[in-house]
């Protein structure tokens, strides 16, 4: 049975959905004006996260992330750079989708963009007038959060503090300093398009909204999205949808907390930004998914070379064992049912909130007691094989090509700490060690050992005759 943390009642409850067994998900994706950073890496793993879980638990997932292409910082991105703001944002767009195959991210049901959905986004805002939640000044739209009665039940504030907090100095054209704007007259150089209130373009908050109605219904099961958009974004989302459609817009909603990089948050404002091209690049894609689920997702992240040198070790051992696994000779009958109390265990993380450290633990563990076993039958191994292609498909965490991982794994400048190594030298010194072992020169065979050892190469070999080797941390 799966439970989810829910933060608008602020407590862990059975997860229920509208349609038995099917699931409609909205999780808000990236604003295209950049390339992405490790920080937006985890709200995208984590909406992955719970993506695959869901389709492995069984459910019929309808999951929808959009693309903010159409947003102030793009406008001003576009103009430093000269260039349309809608070309801009499409070649971000196309830069994202290659850091989320870089992530080993699962595809989402529909990728909608603000600039696609302009109709519906006026429906909408008409929607809202009409109902009274809404007023038009000088061709701008306002949503008057006063008219909303439950404005703020999600973050927990109140339309009185939230008056208090305004620093800045309140627009004139409003009627209550907390309204917020959901369509804007045109500028010149910026993307507009034609409405019943002038030529303008959306507001940021509306376009959620209107993209969630459009492919998942009025109202959602989940929704998800990084802590930092809790209020005002998904506030405003809850506003704007209920004003519009007269019926509860999500049930439950799930926040991955921040990655922070020393005492702060990483974001491009700070300066303090490790793109994830970068870290893929250096590390692989599958050490920084790695990193990014080795915690529970509403636990904050600190983000350290210690962490690094986990991961990779972690991911080091759980390609070797998934290799040896493949390749294991069996023998023997019994079946071990201890293997699938471990699934079991397993499943029973991941339903706990989605708990992906808690599932690798149990993961970790049964590597553990399955090398202890002195004798795997066929059905052993079918067991584990099960058991391993659930983790792969439920967490991203086992990658498809294991061997691959492993040989990128060992290029890491991380991984050598600096060493010049010579991997041609090593696969001489390993062949060498091959044909004194065959000519049963075990000294010599040692003595190699000893000497890639030397060097900070450790070497294992297999039971189909290869040998793998990595550089010791």
């Amino acid at each position: 049975m799966l439970k989810v943390f829910n933060n608008l009642t602020r407590k862990k409850e059975t997860f229920k959905t509208i349609e038995p067994g099917k699931v409609k998900f909205y999780s808000c994706g990236p604003t295209t004006y950049d390339f992405l950073h490790i920080g937006n890496a985890r709200a995208l793993v984590v909406g992955d996260l719970f993506h695959r879980v869901l389709k492995s638990l069984n459910y019929e997932v309808t999951f929808v992330r959009n693309y903010t292409d159409v947003d102030d910082k793009i406008i001003e991105r576009a103009k430093e750079l000269k260039r349309d703001p809608i070309d801009h944002a499409a070649l971000f767009v196309k830069e994202c989708e290659i850091d989320m195959n870089s992530l080993g991210m699962m595809p989402a049901t529909f990728t909608p963009k603000v600039s696609e959905t302009i109709p519906e986004i006026i429906e909408m805002i008409e929607e809202i007038i009409k109902n009274e939640k809404a007023y038009v000044q000088d061709g701008e739209v306002f949503f008057h959060v006063p008219a909303f009665a439950d404005y703020g039940k999600l973050s927990k504030k109140d339309l009185e503090s939230l008056q208090h907090g305004i620093r800045v100095e309140v627009d004139q054209r409003k009627k209550n300093s907390a309204d917020f704007v959901l369509w804007k007259p045109a500028k010149a150089g910026e993307p507009s398009w034609d409405s019943p209130w002038g030529r303008g373009r959306p507001g940021w908050h509306i376009e959620c909204s209107a993209m969630a109605k459009k492919f998942l219904g009025p109202t959602l099961d989940l929704h998800h999205g990084g802590v930092d958009l809790m209020f005002p974004h998904h506030e405003n989302e809850i506003a704007q949808s209920e004003a519009a459609n007269k019926c509860p817009f999500c049930h439950q909603w799930a926040h991955n907390e921040f990655l922070n990089f020393g005492s702060e948050k990483m974001s491009k404002s700070l300066g303090n930004v490790v793109k994830i091209r970068d870290f893929v690049t250096k590390y692989t894609g599958h050490v920084l998914r790695h990193i990014l689920l080795s915690v529970h997702y509403r636990a904050r992240l600190e983000w350290s070379d210690e962490i690094i040198k986990k991961a990779i070790d972690e991911v080091q051992k759980i390609h070797e064992f998934v290799i040896e696994l493949s390749l294991l000779n069996t023998s023997g009958s019994a079946s071990q049912p201890w293997i699938d109390e471990a699934l079991v265990k397993i499943k029973d993380e991941l339903s706990q909130d989605f708990n992906s450290a808690g599932a690798m633990g149990q993961f970790f563990a049964f590597m553990k007691q399955f090398k202890s076993l002195k004798e795997i039958s066929p059905a052993a191994k079918d067991q584990a094989l099960a058991l391993v292609d659930f983790v792969k498909k439920a967490t991203g965490l086992i990658n498809e090509k294991p061997q691959e991982l492993l040989s990128e794994l060992k290029k890491l400048e991380q991984v050598t700490e600096g060493l010049e190594v010579d991997e041609a030298w090593i696969l001489s010194k390993i062949e060498e060690r091959k044909l004194a072992k065959a000519a049963k020169d075990w000294a010599r065979a040692d003595s190699l050992r000893t000497e890639l050892s030397s060097k900070k190469i450790a070497i294992k070999d297999n039971p189909d005759g290869s040998t793998d080797w990595k550089v010791i941390l």
